[in-house]
């Protein structure tokens, strides 16, 4: 036995994928998407409350730049702030003003899909550690890549990319529990 199709059959799949783009729950890429107006929030332990830091406001901190190797093995030159500058305008005691404490207080970094790393606040701090970890907003001197973007983090000094957050949406100061 055939069928005949009719004219309502190619509508069929229109249907659908017009569905799949209207409700941006379902379309993977729509998730993966940070808008760069928002900015970086900055939450948790040690701040008197939680900052929304504006693509303006990190645009004032001081600008750095760092060298790495991309995941294609091709030397890159990013460009951003210090994440240690980022926390301290947001609020965090750092520096000489770190409390003891501190030293088992991190910062849990999550990205839009989901994804996230860890770091400890002391390895961030200039007072404590000699390496840069940046919030990266440019690679090569262009904006980062919708991928990547609009905010990245870069450790220069790392084997491996698997810190090297990206599409960084939040950053989190938690105190480790004993």
């Amino acid at each position: 036995m055939t069928r005949k199709l009719t004219a309502a059959a190619p509508r069929f799949p229109l249907f659908f994928l017009a569905l799949l783009l209207l409700l941006p729950g379902l379309n993977p890429a729509s998730r993966a998407q940070t808008p760069a107006s928002a900015g970086v929030q900055v939450s948790g332990a040690g701040l008197a409350q939680p900052a929304q830091l504006s693509p303006a406001q990190l645009a004032k901190l001081p600008r750095l730049q760092v060298m790495r190797p991309d995941h294609d093995g091709k030397k890159r030159t990013y460009s951003g702030v210090a994440l240690y500058a980022v926390l301290t305008a947001a609020g965090a005691k750092l520096g000489a003003d770190l409390p003891r404490k501190g030293m088992a207080h991190y910062v849990q970094a999550s990205a839009a899909d989901g994804y996230q790393a860890v770091f400890a606040l002391a390895e961030l701090d200039p007072a404590f550690a000699t390496r840069t970890v940046l919030l990266a907003d440019r690679c090569d001197g262009q904006p980062l890549p919708a991928t990547a973007g609009p905010y990245q983090i870069i450790v220069p000094d790392e084997k491996k990319m698997g810190r090297c957050v990206r599409q960084v949406q939040a950053l989190r100061l938690v105190a480790a529990q004993p």
